[in-house]
């Protein structure tokens, strides 16, 4: 081949390899962070929840599929707590999400979640405001 034709392909290549990246940049600028509606500003938890929460440790996928294992922290005091999805100030309470606390000192809590969020936390459950479930409809 000779080098003028060589370098048109070069041209048109770089040319296409840029176009393809604007493209996906463009694309990927009018996402919109996901599931922003889940996260109330105002959550069913006592003010100052903020500061009596604890990391859970994201330990990879779960032993099934679909599934992710998390690690409680061993410096958790006794108590219940339930688990909470945050963002910032914002959070989502994981319903039937919960475990215990009973200060056994060899004991690892792990949780075999159904999903792979960002970022989980553990909450006591004083700090959640009860939630009066609608009664149930009678047949007549």
């Amino acid at each position: 081949m000779n080098r003028p034709l060589l370098r048109q392909m070069a041209r048109r290549s770089a040319g296409l390899l840029a176009a393809g990246l604007m493209l996906t940049l463009g694309a990927c600028s009018a996402l919109q962070p996901a599931e922003p509606e889940q996260f109330s500003s105002n959550p069913p938890l006592v003010a100052g929840w903020q500061e009596h929460t604890s990391p859970l440790y994201n330990l990879g996928p779960g032993p099934t599929a679909g599934t992710t294992v998390w690690m409680v922290s061993a410096l958790l005091p006794r108590g219940n707590y339930q688990v909470i999805s945050r963002q910032g100030d914002r959070a989502r309470l994981l319903d039937g999400h919960r475990f215990e606390v009973d200060g056994s000192v060899n004991k690892e809590i792990r949780l075999i979640l159904p999903f792979a969020s960002g970022s989980l936390e553990a909450v006591e459950e004083r700090y959640v405001v009860a939630q009066a479930k609608a009664p149930a409809k009678s047949m007549p």
